[in-house]
């Protein structure tokens, strides 16, 4: 296979944004100081009514880690972090990266098997965890399952709001708490989340020899949609560069930005245990904006642009589903005209309809650009740009800076493909395969593995005649002829219908033309006749329920969908069945 790789997106690219930045190689926990030094008195936190500065934040990361190293932590350790968006899980993450240790993220919905799976594969020595969650998943277990595990650091909601908040909330029943904190489980010891950071006062840090391109800085495990989760192992290095990525893309192209810094704002409803939340974090740090965290999405969805309007919100990550649920609720048309604040958001995770896209920037008067990328990329690979005339809807936009893809055949990954020489890609006929196969992609914030997994590490990262790393998405894609990254569908989801390949994404964006479909999820079943049929579960907008059937919605999916494309069948279902930061599970919808 040739090695020589097009620039295929040149021809479109925002010409303010460089190509190639000169990076800063520094331990990523110096972000925050160099943030906390520049502006001490800019916001870093907003969480439930409390505000914690910049400067402050870094005293407490210091005295965090201070209380962290006495507990035995050191360098390379792995320490879990088990809590929700909350003034804890920042402090903690910021602290362990501060004395050269690794964050591992567990998402709060982890159950305690998960959990066990976890500690033993990362062999975690701490873990912090919100109290609720302890006793909801932990409490009576045999946590002798964990042998690698000597503390168990217990922290609850209403620590770092005001005392009459959390003592109204508690008595209210509005914070979830567990009344008695164990000293002991076993061997593991329970110290409580203020005792570490009193333990710290007389702040005393290790001082740190990095290899910042070989050493884990954080350690964020895949959702085990293709088996067992695997820890992804990212660098200091990496993380620090994909921040810079990620900033210069907006704030060249979004010139009001630069002069946010320091003042601007992210409110962050991803989970900060997941790569995309990670990322909304760590940028927010490097641009010294204030982090409005939101431990779940609010009953009230709406109350999401209340706080960004309170609370001067510049730029906000998100998932599809989100943005649908804001565009639904009536309450929401309240707002328009009152969020200049908001610049920007970003849509990642799955495929952002275009309606969808259309009505949410009507009511907030900021754009939605779509992205792409996964944990073993730190995590962004592309982004649509932010001016309206080069952004391009299903698609994912362009390489961000220093990056590169390409496009293999999907059965060996041997041979590059060429360009697509179409500009919509929606109805390429059935000579697409000429043009679709496996994005593969490399760039300096690219994983340095699966922790203790090599076999999986090599088949993922593979290396050129040019000895550049790519890494093997088995996500299905194209790029179209204005150089846009196309994705339709991950490897293992495409349904063969009579020997054809159906992407189910392609089919969903199809579906999601019709005006009464709220969400959809498109999955192959198995059939003796046609191999696999195409089979659509469809939740409906509130308007249309009672008056769609299953009859109208297969008879428009004939009449507008190619015949080796549209759904044989759908189901109507309530709603879809989705992953914690809002992916549509495809499994489920397999079990079902």
């Amino acid at each position: 296979m040739s090695d020589e790789i097009k620039r295929y997106w040149d021809k479109n690219w925002p010409e303010e944004t460089p190509k190639h930045i000169d990076y800063e190689v520094t331990p990523i926990d110096q972000l925050l100081k160099k943030t906390a030094e520049e502006f001490p008195e800019s916001e870093a936190i907003f969480f439930e009514g409390s505000r914690i500065k910049y400067g402050e934040l870094d005293l407490l990361v210091d005295q965090f880690a201070t209380g962290l190293s006495k507990l035995g932590i050191k360098k390379g350790d792995v320490v879990a972090i088990d809590l929700p968006n909350m003034p804890q899980y920042v402090i903690a993450h910021w602290a362990i990266l501060r004395i050269g240790g690794i964050s591992n993220p567990i998402l709060p919905v982890n159950r305690f098997v998960e959990i066990v799976h976890q500690i033993n594969d990362s062999k975690a020595k701490a873990m912090i965890i919100l109290d609720f969650l302890y006793e909801e998943y932990l409490d009576g277990k045999d946590l002798s399952k964990m042998p690698t595990l000597k503390n168990i650091i217990f922290t609850g909601t209403g620590e770092f709001l005001s005392p009459l908040k959390a003592k109204l909330g508690a008595a209210l029943g509005k914070i979830p708490q567990m009344k008695n904190w164990p000293e002991k489980v076993g061997e593991i010891k329970c110290p409580k989340f203020q005792e570490v950071l009193k333990s710290g006062y007389q702040i005393d840090l290790p001082k740190v020899n990095y290899d910042l391109k070989k050493d884990t800085a954080i350690l964020i495990y895949t959702g085990g949609t293709t088996g067992v989760p695997k820890g992804v192992m990212t660098s200091h290095y990496s993380m620090v560069v994909n921040a810079l990525q990620v900033d210069a893309w907006a704030s060249t192209q979004l010139p009001q930005m630069k002069e946010l810094k320091g003042k601007g704002g992210m409110l962050l409803v991803v989970p900060l245990a997941h790569s995309f939340g990670n990322i909304g974090m760590t940028v927010s740090v490097l641009q010294g904006w204030k982090m409005v965290l939101l431990p779940r999405p609010p009953e009230k969805i709406s109350k999401i642009l209340n706080y960004i309007m309170k609370e001067k919100v510049t730029y906000m990550p998100g998932v599809p589903t989100l943005y649908i649920k804001l565009n639904q609720d009536p309450d929401s048309q309240k707002y328009k005209g009152k969020l200049d604040c908001l610049i920007a958001c970003i849509s990642a995770a799955s495929a952002i309809p275009e309606e969808v896209k259309n009505e949410f920037e009507k009511i907030t008067g900021a754009a939605i650009v779509e992205g792409y990328g996964m944990s073993e990329f730190s995590p962004v690979v592309s982004l649509n740009p932010f001016k309206d005339e080069l952004q391009k809807i299903n698609t994912v936009g362009f390489p961000i800076s220093d990056t590169l893809l390409k496009i293999v055949d999907a059965e060996e990954g041997k041979t590059l493909l060429p360009q697509c020489p179409h500009e919509t890609c929606e109805n390429c006929g059935i000579d697409e395969f000429q043009y679709i196969g496996e994005i593969c992609c490399t760039g300096p914030q690219i994983m340095l593995g699966y922790l203790g997994r090599e076999k999986d590490s090599e088949y993922a990262l593979r290396k050129d005649s040019k000895g550049l790393i790519w890494y093997y998405t088995a996500d299905i894609g194209c790029i179209d002829s204005g150089g846009y990254l196309r994705i339709k569908d991950r490897k293992r989801d495409m349904i063969k219908y009579k020997g054809h390949g159906v992407f189910p994404r392609e089919v969903e964006d199809l579906m999601y033309m019709n005006a009464a479909v709220l969400e959809v999820g498109v999955i192959g079943v198995p059939d003796t006749e046609v191999g696999e049929n195409i089979k659509a579960f469809v939740a409906l907008k509130p308007e249309y329920q009672g008056k769609i059937s299953v009859d109208d919605l297969l008879e428009w999916a004939k009449e507008n969908i190619s015949p080796y494309k549209y759904p044989r069948q759908i189901e109507l279902v309530p709603e879809l069945p989705k992953s914690v930061v809002g992916k549509i599970l495809k499994r489920e919808l397999r079990n079902q």
